[in-house]
C-alpha cells in the first residue's frame, strides 16, 4: 500500500502543485525523518523551493507532499 501511494498519489512538479491549488484540493505533508504526516490541507501558496499549508512553510526538498496528480 505504501509504495503504491508513493507511486501514484506523489506531488513532484510545479504543474502538479498548481493542478492542486487552483481546485483547492487537500495535499498531505509527509516527514521521512519523523515518519508521520505534519499537516493536511489546502496549498495557500507555492515556490520553487517551498509550498504553504495551514500558514506553515515546508521545504520541498525536506518533505514529501501527497495528492491527486493532475493526469
Amino acid at each position: 500500500m505504501t509504495l503504491s501511494k508513493l507511486v501514484n498519489k506523489s506531488l513532484i512538479t510545479c504543474e502538479e502543485f498548481s493542478y492542486s491549488m487552483n481546485l483547492g484540493l487537500p495535499v498531505e505533508v509527509y516527514c521521512p525523518v519523523r515518519h508521520k504526516t505534519i499537516a493536511f490541507g489546502r496549498i495557500i501558496s507555492m515556490c520553487e523551493q517551498s509550498i504553504v499549508i495551514n500558514d506553515e512553510c515546508h521545504p520541498r526538498d525536506s518533505f514529501l507532499f501527497f495528492g491527486c496528480p493532475c493526469s
